[in-house]
């Protein structure tokens, strides 16, 4: 299990009413010149270098294409060693400042994202802000690399029937820290420097070779981490930041494994409560029939454990829901079918339905590396296995494996990099932040971002009923997308918390 990688979210085509709202814009800055010299920063200059942008990308109008020379280890900027991060920069017309943003994963690319990204943006913002890409250190086109790092290969737990999970915990601990253990030897110069505290100097380091005075952060899934540990940092650097999606304050790698099930559950009720309240029932029996049986259609199985990780991946993009139910209603007709013939039009319903399903394939590398450099602690088997047992009785057997984020450090030492600053204590920002949530979140629980945006203070929460992650632009709320777009133009926060109701997606093409 991940955080909800931003390449899945199928993006909706919508529509902002700003003109129609007579928005002011706030003052504005000067606008960056395309050079300018780059100062030092902690102990290092930075340097910036436009290069010709690759034929192959099809990029917006006014786009320019550079690298970002910075230390591989802010902590030793002045050992030599040093790696390009890659940057998109696409001019606005009013060159007033600048919205970059963060997709996720961790460990997802900006850059093949940027242009679709830019399209979704109202007008209004792309004529008033640069727009820059830029892939995290580790990541896409930036430097440095990962080679030789193995998957894990764990014990598969059982089809069916009970489980063991402390023999079930003990062997994804081993298979964790065998191929942590080979990725970190295998990449010394590599795997150690891509945690958090390093992207948000890098980062930092962009806003001042590009010239901007401050900028307009959105930070998705991941993003929010960044953009936490960026305004605890650099509390100055920012204009507005904008959280959507986020993860929670305090985090722990326990806490990232262990309170994940009962948003799991969260997000199944959501679900059902926009499409349906039979839905979470018919789940239900779907995983019950599954505790017991494999189902196999012409050849294919369909097991408890990769249908959970289908329908919880799908669950994080709206515009599934169709697919999504006509997936649990074809499986729900085969596992209650009495007859043969019942079976057969049942059986022949599921394969259309899946047929529908979109194919994803995502390695998980550095996604470990990043969450383990940001997060020190270690949880053992003992302690997963202690928890599993209250999982499965709770929720059902299939949300034990939510849990697997706390197994995922294995075989890393706890500093393996400076953490990255997530605490509890205030923050004051000059803009205090936007909070963008959705109640039934399938990747990053709504539980989460209400304790980050806590932290700080005069921050302002959205709470969006669906099961979407990421929403911002994402989902065609004008409850939500119309009083994020405002807040980037004119700083102007709700007066308080507020919550916006389901809108449904667009049939998708």
């Amino acid at each position: 299990m991940q955080l909800y990688p931003m390449k899945r979210i199928l993006v909706a085509t919508v529509s902002v009413g700003l003109i129609a709202m007579g928005l002011t814009v706030a003052p504005a800055q000067a606008a960056p010149p395309d050079a300018t010299p780059v100062p030092r920063l902690l102990g290092f200059t930075p340097i910036l270098k436009y290069v010709s942008c690759p034929a192959k990308e099809a990029l917006p109008a006014r786009t320019r294409c550079a690298t970002l020379t910075v230390p591989l280890d802010w902590q030793k900027p002045k050992d030599g060693r040093t790696i390009k991060i890659a940057l998109r920069i696409t001019r606005s017309a009013q060159r007033d400042g600048a919205l970059t943003f963060n997709p996720g994963g961790p460990g997802e690319p900006a850059i093949g994202i940027g242009p679709a990204v830019y399209s979704l943006l109202p007008a209004a913002v792309r004529d008033r802000f640069d727009f820059v890409v830029w892939d995290p250190r580790g990541v896409g086109l930036s430097g440095p690399a990962l080679t030789d790092c193995p998957a894990a290969e764990g014990l598969a737990a059982p089809l069916v029937g009970p489980v063991d999970w402390r023999d079930f915990w003990d062997s994804q601990f081993a298979a964790f820290a065998k191929a942590n253990s080979e990725c970190l030897a295998a990449n010394p110069n590599a795997a150690p420097y891509l945690g958090t505290w390093q992207v948000i100097r890098d980062l930092e380091a962009m806003r001042i070779a590009l010239g901007y005075k401050q900028w307009n952060y959105w930070g998705m899934s991941y993003g929010t981490r960044i953009g936490h540990a960026y305004a605890r940092t650099f509390p100055s650097s920012l204009r507005t930041l904008i959280m959507d999606g986020s993860l929670m304050a305090g985090e722990t790698a326990f806490r990232f494994g262990t309170t994940f099930p009962s948003g799991v559950s969260v997000t199944k009720q959501v679900y059902a409560s926009i499409n349906g309240k039979a839905q979470a029932h018919k789940m239900n029996a779907i995983f019950d029939y599954l505790d017991r049986k494999v189902i196999t259609i012409k050849g294919t199985q369909i097991d408890r454990w990769g249908l959970a990780q289908e329908l919880r991946g799908l669950l994080g993009q709206q515009a599934q829901y169709p697919t999504i139910r006509k997936v649990v209603d074809a499986l729900y007709r085969l596992v209650k079918a009495k007859t043969g013939a019942q079976k057969a039009r049942a059986a022949h319903a599921v394969r259309n339905a899946r047929a529908l399903l979109p194919k994803t394939n995502d390695s998980t590398t550095t996604i470990r590396l990043i969450n383990c450099a940001d997060l020190p602690d270690r949880p053992t088997a003992d302690q997963l296995a202690a928890a599993s047992g209250a999982v499965a009785r709770d929720f059902g057997t299939v949300f034990v494996m939510w849990m697997a984020n706390a197994s995922m450090c294995a075989g890393l030492p706890d500093d393996l990099s400076p953490p990255s600053p997530h605490g509890t204590d205030p923050i004051d920002l000059a803009t205090p932040p936007i909070f963008v949530l959705s109640t039934g979140d399938a990747a990053t629980p709504w539980a989460w971002g209400r304790s980050m945006a806590n932290t700080f203070t005069g921050s302002r929460t959205i709470s969006y009923t669906s099961t979407q992650h990421v929403t911002y632009l994402f989902a065609p709320s004008p409850c939500v997308n119309d009083t994020v777009t405002r807040y980037l133009l004119t700083l102007r926060r709700p007066s308080g918390d507020i919550a916006c109701a389901f809108t449904p997606s667009p049939p998708l093409d």
